[in-house]
């Protein structure tokens, strides 16, 4: 080859490397954060790194709580990525030797997995501090993993809400049970007033059923401790043992006495569970009362939803058995620092999602709720959002959605059994038989 020839081919392959260059290789998952991608921006700016579930309007929310943090700490750049994968990417990220800063993590589940694997940064005692100070002592629980604490709450919501048509309900001089027994009495005097108490439906597609394991969690939260509560999730307590069966036959007497829910037994299988909870607000309402988790607003009318404050009224499922302490279930984003990743500016940032600075910007904007003691209630934009904060505040304890962490095959056994219970198409201590067979397939 002539000599030439040869720097005619040295200068195109140059020329092909830097197009390959500019253009860069793959496809990435573009960051919704303020800040720079790179590990330094011009001023030398320290990053922060969080991989999460949310995005739209919560992502929004969570890069209000970022500006928050920047404006306090200019020194650092937070970044954070929203994927719907979450779950997949998180793992595949960690494998990959190239885990984010902190993930924020919508179930503890696949937390509590990472720190069994040794991924994890468990929490310092700095941190702890702060949490046993602003948190009720049981959100340190649901984040601690084989003994050792490891997550912050930031984020979070709750279940066993009973909903009702508020100026109906007032107008009935209905009143707020605060017993079992009194929410019983309050059913039957509505039946008396001509009055159909119960909105229910549990269908949700593929996933029929779920609203109906979340009644059966609820009154077992009522009714058992939060210790039998795990042994339930992790089969030591089956479901046809006396205690989870108890639950399904309290469910049962609410559900299948006659006159107590709109449409009757066979209408709880074949009405969507969004549905149901518009049925408060016909006029006059078809039923009066819907549980429901705090999310249920999405589902109601427009009309509704823009006026929640004079027209919904809500109270917590009241305690059932008088020696139970009762516990709220709840849900929420735990946030996590990846093992590698425990640097100082990682460290600051975690603390600071355990103040109320990090919940009020996001309180401001409504549509969410926190479980920081010193958050500023009066910033809820709804009564209704400050009223499920409060009850989140005052509760005694609290555990995760249990069908949730179960295993698969059994919680879709749960969601099944709960179906053909309802519908008739099978008895309940066939139902729980096939949903403890479920456990061992």
């Amino acid at each position: 080859m002539s000599r030439s020839r040869l720097s005619l081919l040295i200068a195109l392959m140059v020329l092909v490397s830097l197009i390959l260059t500019a253009c860069g290789g793959g496809t990435t998952t573009q960051p919704t954060g303020s800040g720079s991608t790179n590990q330094t921006t011009g001023s030398e700016k320290k990053r922060v790194t969080i991989l999460g579930a949310f995005g739209g309007g919560e992502a929004d929310a969570f890069e209000e709580v970022i500006k928050v943090f920047e404006a306090a700490n200019p020194d650092i750049d937070v970044v954070y990525t929203g994927v719907n994968d979450f779950d997949t990417q998180i793992v595949v990220r960690v494998q990959a030797g190239d885990p984010p800063d902190i993930a924020g993590f919508p179930q503890p589940g696949g937390a509590a997995r990472l720190a069994a694997e040794g991924n994890l940064v468990p929490l310092w005692p700095e941190i702890i501090a702060q949490i046993d100070k602003n948190y009720a002592p049981f959100w340190k629980e649901l984040a601690t993993f084989g003994g050792t604490p490891y997550g912050v709450f930031h984020r979070v919501n709750a279940k066993g809400f009973i909903w009702y048509n508020k100026p109906a309900f007032e107008a009935a001089g209905y009143t707020v049970p605060k017993t079992w027994d009194e929410l019983k009495a309050l059913t039957e005097k509505m039946k008396a007033n001509g009055h159909t108490p119960w909105c229910e439906g549990i269908e949700s597609g593929a996933a029929t059923g779920w609203k109906g394991t979340d009644w059966i969690e609820n009154i077992m939260l009522r009714t058992q401790t939060t210790a039998a509560y795990d042994r339930w999730i992790s089969g030591e307590l089956p479901f046809s043992s006396p205690e989870v069966k108890r639950a399904f036959e309290i469910l049962g007497e609410t559900w299948f006495t006659d006159g107590n829910v709109y449409g009757g037994r066979q209408s709880i299988v074949l009405t969507n569970f969004g549905d149901a909870a518009t049925f408060l607000f016909t006029e006059p309402p078809n039923c009066w009362l819907h549980l429901q988790g705090s999310f249920v607003t999405n589902f109601f009318q427009d009309s509704v939803k823009a006026d929640l404050d004079n027209k919904v009224g809500l109270f917590v499922m009241p305690p059932i058995d008088p020696n139970v302490t009762p516990a709220l279930e709840v849900g929420g984003d735990v946030f996590v620092v990846l093992k590698g990743r425990d640097r100082p500016e990682v460290r600051k940032f975690l603390e600071f999602m355990a103040t109320g600075a990090a919940a009020d910007p996001w309180i401001k904007l409504g549509g969410g709720v926190f479980p920081h003691k010193d958050q500023n209630l009066s910033l809820y934009p709804t009564a209704i959002e400050r009223q499920v904060a409060e009850a989140i505040l005052a509760a005694q304890a609290a555990r995760f959605d249990a069908s949730d962490a179960m295993p698969a095959a059994v919680n879709a056994a749960f969601w099944k059994g709960v179906t053909d219970w309802a519908s008739g198409n099978r008895d309940l201590d066939t139902v729980l038989a096939e949903i403890d067979a479920a456990r061992n397939q």
